[in-house]
């Protein structure tokens, strides 16, 4: 089988980056692995699969788009199925497109997004959904989106959860002071790691730390690139009663990223909405206590494996903090059902059941 598979979302420093490669590295190392056509960005190197599979390097930007959407046009022609991994699809339509659509957040809150960004989103995305033979979604929560507020019947679309990279796992004490170091962090803190965001609900846990802050010896740390429509949160640190114990990183290398993760006491990411939520699943490898939101998918994703609370209610949240500081027994039960409940997600898996929707419509 022939796939042209579009990975010009590598490396973008998101969930959705993360994906691209880590579906890719581990589509090329199966037994009846399809032989595979790959766009990849000219700024991002290759790994170990480049080899296994033909390459082609194209610059990024919207104005390399339309050169690179005309070049895999002519190419899909020649092969058996199309996969555009990062829910916007080509400019012209590709017979046996696969789509997938990490999340429909745009359309279900428009407000959370620069206005500009959130027109675009919603007018690619509802055009890519409309012009893709089969659509891959992330989680359930994502597939009923895609149902209830674009109309895609459920023959369309399967559900094919993401994975955890094995390099997300319980680290050495040296590396683990090593990145304290470098990042000028304290000993003990509660972590927030992504873009920062205004679903990612920062305001809400920074007003809920700083509820109990003088009660817990844990700071509180933000890390992650800033994202857009950030100002309340500025607002909300700056005003907040124990703000010199809130640290701000900036955004954290990859290979920093589990280090980092194994230092804290605790994630946590009660996210308002969410597609998956790949670092709840990265924490929970790492054996590292998760609190996290009850709501989208989230619970598909840390099952009975972390505190679920409702990531409305501050008071919630606050609650969920005191008892993670205080209790080390519950810590030590949620790491230890984090890591079972991690290693059940594999990239591999990803890949077996993605090959599968290739079978599907290519036959």
């Amino acid at each position: 089988m022939r796939v042209l598979f579009n990975a010009m979302q590598a490396g973008n420093q998101s969930g959705t980056g993360r994906y691209v490669e880590e579906l890719l590295r581990a589509l090329v190392t199966l037994d009846d692995a399809p032989e595979l056509t790959v766009a990849w960005p000219k700024d991002r190197p290759t790994g170990e699969w480049a080899d296994a599979v033909k390459l082609l390097r194209y610059s990024r930007g919207l104005r390399h788009r339309l050169g690179l959407d005309r070049d895999l046009f002519s190419i899909s022609l020649d092969v058996d199925v199309v996969h555009y991994p990062a829910t916007i699809g080509p400019l012209w339509p590709a017979k046996n497109l696969v789509l997938t659509v990490h999340d429909c957040i745009p359309i279900r809150h428009p407000e959370w997004f620069r206005w500009e960004r959130a027109f675009y989103y919603i007018w690619a995305g509802r055009r890519s959904v409309r012009n893709a033979e089969h659509i891959i979604a992330d989680s359930t929560a994502t597939a009923h989106d895609l149902h209830e507020l674009m109309e895609i019947p459920p023959g369309r679309v399967t559900t094919v959860p993401l994975g955890v990279n094995d390099t997300f796992c319980p680290q050495p004490q040296v590396a683990i002071d090593a990145v304290l170091t470098r990042y000028q962090l304290p000993e003990r803190f509660f972590l927030y790691v992504g873009t920062l965001e205004p679903r990612k609900n920062l305001v809400g846990v920074v007003r809920a730390w700083d509820s109990i802050a003088s009660d817990i010896t844990e700071d509180l740390v933000i890390a992650g690139r800033i994202g857009w429509k950030t100002k309340e949160l500025d607002i909300a640190i700056a005003t907040a009663q124990h703000r010199d114990r809130i640290h701000r990183p900036g955004f954290i290398d990859t290979a920093d990223l589990p280090a980092l993760i194994c230092a804290a006491r605790a994630f946590v990411w009660p996210s308002l909405y969410e597609g998956f939520g790949l670092p709840v699943l990265e924490a929970m490898a790492c054996g590292t206590p998760v609190l996290t939101s009850n709501t989208t998918s989230l619970p598909e994703v840390a099952g009975d494996a972390a505190l679920l609370v409702d990531p409305g209610d501050e008071d919630a949240i606050a609650e969920a903090m005191s008892k993670l500081s205080g209790d080390e027994n519950l810590r030590q039960q949620l790491s230890n059902a984090g890591r079972k409940r991690a290693a059940a997600f594999t990239w591999h898996r990803c890949a077996e059941e993605t090959l599968v929707v290739y079978r599907k419509i290519s036959d």
